[in-house]
């Protein structure tokens, strides 16, 4: 008979999985990853997987809110950090770090190759209970930064999403795509918080 994992080992076997999770969503893409390659890098069992859980796909979902918080914290620090300089320019250094963690990351390509596919493939009531959209994590972060958008919130977070997803045409853009980058972030933010 198998023997329970301790605490300390649930933690380590998840922080693997999620690992593993992470860089195939950004590389491979999960359709194409197999749960025998996340036991792999985990080095459990498959029928140890199920214990944690469910489906791979109930794993990635975890991946997913992960990596919107590490965005979405990214902002929060540039925030902070940025307390002393204007409401434009603030909100500016918010959104650059959000799309660098981004683009570092690898998550857009996981958001438009499969993240349509997971919320069709996760329960409803576990979305609801877990699923945070980029409009509630933006409106968290300007609220709690006392940044209120001209437009309103609604055409802050679509605006922010729309920059957001030039991060998917970077190689069309070309060289110039950071500078284009802060071109419109700049331009959008100085609109929206004049």
């Amino acid at each position: 008979m198998a023997t329970a994992f301790t605490q300390q080992e649930e933690n380590i076997i998840l922080e693997k999985l999620k690992k593993a999770a992470k860089e195939s969503a950004a590389f491979l893409g999960m359709r194409k990853t197999s749960v025998d390659q996340l036991v792999a890098a985990a080095d459990i069992s498959k029928g140890a997987f199920y214990k944690f859980y469910d489906s791979k796909e109930m794993l990635f979902f975890d991946v997913m809110e992960d990596m919107h918080t590490e965005v979405y914290g990214a902002a929060a620090i540039a925030l902070r950090e940025n307390s002393t300089s204007s409401a434009a320019d603030r909100a500016a250094a918010a959104v650059l770090a959000a799309c660098h963690t981004m683009e570092q990351s690898g998550m857009m390509a996981f958001v438009e190759r499969d993240v349509p596919y997971l919320l069709r493939k996760v329960p409803k009531d576990y979305q609801q209970k877990h699923y945070h959209s980029d409009e509630v994590h933006i409106r968290e972060l300007l609220d709690a930064a006392e940044l209120y958008p001209a437009g309103g919130m609604e055409l802050a977070a679509a605006t922010v999403r729309g920059l957001m997803l030039t991060i998917s045409h970077k190689e069309e853009i070309g060289a110039l795509y950071p500078q284009v980058l802060e071109t419109l972030v700049y331009g959008a933010c100085h609109e929206l918080f004049p």
